[in-house]
């Protein structure tokens, strides 16, 4: 999962206090005609490049350039915020003797660019490099994405074998979507109850409309039926769904709207859930160049339609950024749009309520459910923006690291602490409705240690933004860690950086097995994190004295803790079963941290 903030002041306008009036809401400015209509005062069809008059005519088609609208608050912050990010930037490529003060082991230098292949040995990512550093085989990557792309079973014929749906089924599958999987990517606008309804009571032709209600359905039943932590699993229901949905995905793959792309979305997210990261990639990337091409023939009359535009191209870009962090995979390119790209509307997003569909008898058609809303849409789109917000930030910067004259890489501090600044303002900007906190204690000691015992989460859309906070500052100290590794003497400055990484490194742990719990769609990214950030604590506490300022007690729990993992929930994902038995290894191997019997509880 990548740690990856501009600090979330579109989080804060998210909240319910925030909210402009109605009456307060920006007038669009109308498109303008081109200059050759105007000059002969017809009626201009407005398209672009070329209006429909000077294409027939082979004229060159020009318009003025529009007036720029009025920034919201949102937009005028998120400015602010990405000026200060440049500004850092352009102050590290500078001569780093006006900015770096001298300490032992350091050298004045001048930030030079920065390749990926060199950052690899800093980032807690899948690869090669950090696979040895790790001490790890350098295949070990490699034999993840072997597993993952290993042949699924195939399903059946394409002829569906979805003669009649369960309205009871069908219901129970909308709300489990909406309570398990739509909080996390909130795609949908407030309507979408209507057209599920319509169209799952029909014959269910193929379309690109058929395939995302099948698929709603489908992942729906996923997470209703995913194995639970008393390890639990009831017999899958989704299959007819999920092949009545594929029978669709011609049409989808070639189709230009809308729903062809959520559609992809959806097929990504299912993958998700059956913690299939490689095939959820693929489909991510699909929509992404989907997403891509039909902003370029955008028309921005079509308010509703731009919306949900909008709503599709972050979640694809959350996706995509969750997806390709542990894997050296192709990206899309979306990350070039999103300082062009709109924030969703803060105020409309779709949410079943679960007190509806028990109460509806089976002779009820599902048509005749009317859509309804809840005020946990609040939350979800507030934690939409914060996500947003915090990936846009560490996608600019998250290395603190730097090239001296010589060419060699360092840790740079004073990146990790304004890098540590913005991470902490992200925070202060979260809405009181998503806001956790930071000063929850872990209990000294326990004989058989469980996340339950000390981390109850009564919001996992909080707490899954906590886990991304204690992410981020280990991924931002990270870097402390290696540099005490390969030198031989440590500075008192390097010492308090690695006692800040072993710091988010305890308080993450617990959190981050709740979230493993509770959020099947990340589930598989989730349990990668939990994997790297491990292996990196292990190697940075077999360092002779650099965990001397650290609860030793509690870094002991936290190992201990990580193979407490349920199997079944890791069962359906052969990487995950090779993550979990290589971290159940290295546990009972022994880190230099695990000398004082910790009991491991035993649910593997």
């Amino acid at each position: 999962m990548q740690n990856t903030i501009s600090p979330a002041s579109p989080s804060r306008s998210a909240s319910p206090q925030q909210a402009p009036p109605t009456s307060a809401k920006r007038k669009r400015n109308r498109p303008i005609s081109c200059n050759t209509c105007r000059s002969r005062r017809t009626r201009c069809g407005r398209q672009r490049p070329a209006c429909s008059f000077c294409h027939s005519r082979g004229l060159d088609c020009q318009y003025e350039k529009e007036p720029e609208p009025q920034a919201t608050g949102i937009e005028r912050k998120l400015d602010e915020i990405n000026q200060r990010l440049d500004c850092m930037n352009e102050i590290l490529c500078q001569p780093s003797s006006q900015h770096y003060p001298q300490t032992n082991g350091f050298t004045r230098a001048k930030r030079q660019d920065i390749n990926e292949e060199e950052k690899t040995p800093f980032k807690l990512l899948g690869t090669q490099r950090v696979m040895s550093i790790l001490g790890l085989d350098a295949g070990f990557a490699r034999e993840l994405v072997r597993l993952e792309r290993m042949a699924l079973p195939r399903p059946g014929a394409l002829t569906s074998r979805l003669y009649m749906v369960a309205h009871q089924q069908a219901l129970s599958a909308l709300a489990s979507f909406s309570e398990h999987v739509h909080v996390w990517y909130p795609i949908f606008r407030p309507d979408f109850s209507d057209q599920y309804f319509r169209i799952i009571s029909g014959p269910l032709s193929p379309s690109p409309e058929t395939c995302v209600t099948l698929l709603v359905a489908t992942i729906g039943l996923v997470a209703q039926y995913a194995p639970s932590m008393d390890g639990t699993q009831a017999e899958p229901t989704h299959i007819p769904y999920f092949e009545a949905a594929l029978a669709s995905l011609p049409i989808v793959l070639t189709d230009e709207s809308l729903e062809s792309v959520q559609s992809l979305i959806l097929l990504s997210i299912y993958y998700c859930c059956l913690s299939r990261p490689c095939h959820a990639h693929d489909y991510c990337l699909i929509a992404s160049f989907k997403i891509q091409n039909m902003l370029r023939h955008l028309d921005e009359n079509d308010i509703e339609a731009h919306e949900r535009l909008k709503r599709a191209y972050w979640a694809v870009l959350l996706l995509e950024s969750e997806l390709s962090v542990q894997f050296d995979v192709a990206q899309s390119g979306i990350w070039a749009l999103d300082d062009e790209m709109a924030l969703p509307d803060s105020r409309r997003t779709w949410h079943f309520d679960q007190e509806v569909w028990p109460s509806i008898d089976a002779s009820t058609s599902p048509a005749s459910v009317l859509s309804v809303t809840s005020l946990g849409s609040d939350k979800v789109q507030s934690y939409f923006l914060a996500e947003i917000a915090m990936r846009r930030m560490l996608h600019r910067c998250n290395t603190a690291i730097r090239k001296t004259e010589e060419g060699n890489l360092t840790y740079a501090p004073s990146i990790a602490l304004e890098l540590e600044l913005q991470l902490n303002e992200w925070y202060e900007y979260l809405p009181e409705i998503i806001k956790f906190r930071m000063d929850d204690e872990i209990p000294q000691s326990s004989d058989v240690l469980s996340p339950s015992i000390f981390f109850p989460t009564p919001c996992p859309l909080s707490n899954f933004l906590c886990v991304q906070y204690y992410c981020c500052k280990i991924s931002i100290y990270w870097p402390a860690v290696y540099q005490a590794t390969e030198d031989a003497a440590i500075t008192n400055q390097l010492q308090d950086h690695c006692h800040r990484f072993f710091a988010a490194y305890i308080q993450l742990i617990p959190r981050i097995l709740a979230a493993f719990n509770e959020c099947v769609v990340n589930r598989w990214t989730l349990f990668a994190s939990i994997f790297m950030t491990t292996m990196a604590a292990m190697k940075g506490a077999s360092v002779p004295g650099l965990t001397r300022s650290v609860d030793n007690d509690r870094l002991r729990q936290c190992f201990a803790l990580t193979s407490s993992v349920n199997r079944s929930m890791i069962g359906i994902s052969p990487s995950l079963n090779l993550f979990a038995n290589t971290l159940k290894q290295r546990v009972e191997e022994g880190s230099p941290m695990l000398s004082s019997g910790y009991n491991i509880a035993g649910h593997m």
